[in-house]
């Protein structure tokens, strides 16, 4: 079992998680960490090794907690790919599918071949096994982020799930069966030795590890150590926004998407809720109350969560907020520290709109939840409209004006072909340069 050949090779100072669905208890989830040597003899119990709905750690963890903070070491990289949410590959058997990725993706050279391929019994799961670093190796963590995200864009015509992507994520046990589907999980090697990050990253991220020449010093370009001046462009512009304002737009932000898509939200329910709900935290400082605003928001949806779920798909948020309440001097320091300092822990907005798949006329609706190229367009939008207030020619007049020169050029043109452009420039009072210019349009 492919489980069981992974514990081997882990050291015994460490523990991984196993956890199962239980419709029955209050939270509809058991959960239990163990050494290693422990799991051979756990996994006899047919409830573990044959049960339903039972899960596993692929990374572990230094204490008997599945949290990304007490991760331990990183054993691999991964992809959740739900390829039947998608109309077009829903009629898919998982066999097709997996064919389909291998010929299009990775034979063509765009993906690396996987460790192992998990048949969870809806989907399918891609796992790249590499050589142990520890998760405290920010370098290195670093890396494995990049590594994640480009394996997650690849995948994601096909169906990626984006919110796959942390070192606490479980994977169906092989052996075990889908309750939703009645499926046993079976598992598929492709290769046994694991990967180096190194390597990965040097063969499919070829910009993240430089060669050639070394990096510019001060020393070899003063200009590197002088400080913008106030008109610089690379000068920090401050935001408008303040800890209180930023999570108020940002909780807006979230109940107008749902409006927008009319409660169509399947897909993106737990991260939506989960989000609102540790906004609410930052927003009240009162677990029950943002409990009840979370519940709320569930029922714009289309199709609402169960209470029940709703309360146990945000947990985390909850814990996160209670870790972090009263820690500011561990908070994260932002562009604006003056602003941020006190905010403590949250997604930027690149994240948020891959973990909703936020297109770009939705975030035209949106007032803070949005990406570089809408906030190019408001900075232009509002340039316009500070040139209209000044009288200033807008970029539509301008653009105007130089079809009117062109115009002008082409109707000499027919008149007098074969004017030279010093002749042409003399008899519109255009520059040569303008004119030759108006020339490639003419």
């Amino acid at each position: 079992m492919f489980l069981v050949n992974f514990i081997l090779a882990v050291t015994q100072k460490c523990y991984i998680a196993l956890g199962k669905k239980c419709p029955n208890s209050q939270t509809g989830w058991y959960q239990r960490c163990y050494r290693p040597g422990e799991l051979p003899d756990v996994l006899r119990d047919p409830s573990w090794g044959e049960g339903r709905d039972v899960y596993f750690s692929l990374n572990n963890f230094l204490l008997p907690q599945r949290t990304f903070k007490w991760t331990r070491d990183i054993r691999g990289l991964y992809v959740d790919i739900d390829y039947y949410k998608l109309d077009r590959w829903k009629a898919y058997r998982p066999e097709a599918m997996l064919e389909y990725i291998f010929m299009e993706y990775v034979d063509e050279g765009r993906l690396p071949k996987p460790s192992y391929v998990i048949f969870s019994g809806t989907g399918l799961q891609f796992v790249y096994l590499v050589n142990p670093v520890a998760y405290l190796n920010d370098k290195a963590f670093r890396l494995w982020n990049k590594l994640q995200d480009y394996l997650i864009q690849t995948l994601r015509d096909v169906g990626a799930d984006p919110a796959c992507s942390d070192p606490a994520r479980v994977f169906r046990l092989a052996g075990t069966y889908n309750s939703k589907t009645g499926r046993r999980v079976c598992l598929v090697q492709y290769l046994a030795e694991p990967y180096s990050m190194e390597v990965l990253a040097d063969e499919w991220l070829p910009e993240l590890v430089p060669h050639g020449k070394p990096a510019v010093t001060p020393l070899q370009n003063p200009s590197l150590g002088r400080q913008p001046s106030r008109h610089s462009k690379s000068r920090k512009r401050k935001t408008k926004f303040s800890p209180r304002t930023l999570h108020l737009a940002r909780a807006s932000d979230l109940e107008k998407l749902v409006r927008l898509r009319r409660g169509e939200m399947k897909g993106y329910r737990e991260i939506t809720l989960f989000l609102y709900r540790y906004l609410m935290l930052l927003l009240t400082n009162d677990p029950q109350e943002a409990l009840e605003k979370t519940r709320r928001l569930n029922e714009m949806f289309s199709e609402p969560l169960a209470p029940k779920e709703v309360e146990q798909a945000t947990r985390s948020a909850e814990k996160m907020w209670e870790s972090q309440s009263g820690l500011t001097e561990y908070s994260i320091i932002r562009r604006n520290p003056d602003a941020f300092q006190n905010i403590s822990y949250f997604y930027s907005n690149e994240k948020i709109i891959k973990l909703l798949n936020i297109t770009s006329e939705e975030q035209r609706e949106l007032a803070t939840i949005i990406g570089p190229e809408e906030k190019k367009r408001r900075d232009r939008e509002r340039k316009e409209q500070r040139r209209r207030a000044a009288n200033r020619p807008t970029r539509l007049m301008n653009t105007s004006r130089m079809e009117e020169k062109i115009r002008q050029v082409r109707q000499i043109l027919e008149a007098h072909p074969g004017l030279s452009i010093r002749q042409i420039s003399r008899m519109t009072g255009f520059s040569k340069s303008s004119v030759q210019r108006y020339l490639k349009h003419a």
